[in-house]
């Protein structure tokens, strides 16, 4: 989080991370139930 203070370059990387584990949680939902 203390990566976007110095610009919005490094700043979307969490976003995407964020939206990446969001994916993995529905897949595996997707897979157990």
């Amino acid at each position: 989080m203390a990566y976007g203070v110095d610009g919005c370059g490094p700043n979307f990387l969490p976003g995407i991370a964020v939206v990446v584990v969001i994916i993995l949680l529905l897949i595996a939902m997707g897979i157990v139930f």
